[in-house]
């Protein structure tokens, strides 16, 4: 939290999810930006363990019930009152104070401690840089209940909280060519850079994700099964689910707004287990057809169901593309080729945290 005001607005948010009688213990390291005169820590930090038992204390709602504190960290015990309840009734609250530091800190913490006090070090600021790129696999945008298709449908809602998390923690849209650079020459790219991918082109992408991608300025590219376009998906007929894919009319309206689109092959089958005729089949066909209705070249494909492996991905090189997506879960690295880089996928029942959490990995 960059400043007291998120902080405060934290506190508040934990007095109103307790229930009176509940507790929130906190426990955090002195530092010396809160009070110079005293030991403390010189972090880069904005406030330390005083400001926040600080901001605690004065939250209404909350009341001080116990506290340990050394001189280089403290733990407070919070009890969230009722409404009625007089600051103090039960008491003042039990204080326990050591002198001296009673544990001995690890050689790379001790570093940072003033024992003497004094002001906070000038911190130069590490630049933001991505030396591994997140490619998020996504397959549908669109409202429903939960069905055996649930993990590949992301709701609009949930998409729209996604990319708003992604615009506010600066989060832009790199190309396959962008990242194919950095790698080559081993230069991280500048900023929080990040990759958006649709698997199957399904006609809810262009009905409500693109919108929504316009609207928080971000750019995806979309793998289409060029036998299908305009059809279903044919290839999920155990879940008993028919669900339209995008027509040509609407791929070329989105690819004129700025999407790209890659080959997701021509009929979605599952590559290893077909001869390399038939893989070069597959993907020379889908390339060929997109081009000649886009009238722009097609460098990248993903992977049927993820599944390649060596001679497929030669095999795809030789067809033209310089870019192969799996579903292989990771961030993409300097030392991956180009023709198996793994992706980060998100499922339907991913929370807001679930999708942070993935992201952070």
């Amino acid at each position: 939290m960059p400043d007291r005001a998120h902080l405060e607005e934290v506190a508040r948010k934990f007095a109103a999810a307790l229930k009176p009688g509940g507790h929130v213990l906190i426990a955090h390291a002195n530092a010396v930006i809160d009070d110079p005169e005293r030991p403390g820590f010189d972090f880069d930090i904005p406030y330390g363990g005083r400001t926040i038992g600080d901001v605690f204390a004065t939250t209404p709602g909350f009341a001080l019930r116990k506290e340990i504190s050394t001189p280089l960290y403290r733990i407070q015990l919070f009890r969230r009152e009722s409404g009625d309840a007089s600051p103090g009734h039960d008491g003042p609250p039990e204080i326990v104070h050591f002198d001296s530091q009673p544990t001995e800190l690890p050689p790379a913490v001790a570093a940072h401690v003033l024992w003497q006090g004094g002001q906070p070090h000038a911190h130069q600021p590490q630049p933001v840089v991505t030396a591994t790129l997140p490619v998020l696999m996504y397959h549908r945008v669109a409202p429903g209940k939960a069905d055996a298709m649930r993990r590949y449908r992301v709701s609009p809602e949930a998409f729209e909280e996604q990319l708003q998390y992604l615009r506010d923690a600066g989060f832009y849209s790199v190309g396959w060519a962008e990242w194919q650079a950095a790698a080559a020459a081993r230069i991280p790219l500048p900023g929080r850079a990040i990759a958006l991918t649709f698997d199957d082109g399904y006609q809810d992408v262009f009905e409500f994700a693109a919108p929504l991608l316009e609207r928080y300025g971000f750019r995806a590219t979309v793998f289409l099964v060029a036998d299908r376009i305009g059809g279903s998906n044919v290839w999920d007929q155990a879940f008993a689910e028919t669900i339209p894919l995008m027509g040509w009319a609407e791929i070329r309206e989105l690819h004129a707004r700025g999407l790209q689109f890659g080959s997701h092959t021509a009929t979605h089958r599952a590559l290893t287990g077909l001869s390399i005729a038939e893989v070069v089949d597959e993907g020379a066909r889908s390339r060929a057809m997109i081009e000649d209705a886009l009238r722009s070249p097609v460098r990248a494909i993903a992977y049927p169901y993820g599944d390649f492996d060596d001679p497929v991905a030669h095999a795809m090189g030789g067809c033209g593309y310089l870019y192969g997506l799996s579903c292989r879960h990771g961030r993409a690295r300097f030392g991956d080729s180009l023709l198996a880089l793994p992706r980060i996928e998100i499922e339907g029942t991913d929370r807001l945290r679930d999708f942070v959490a993935k992201l952070a990995g």
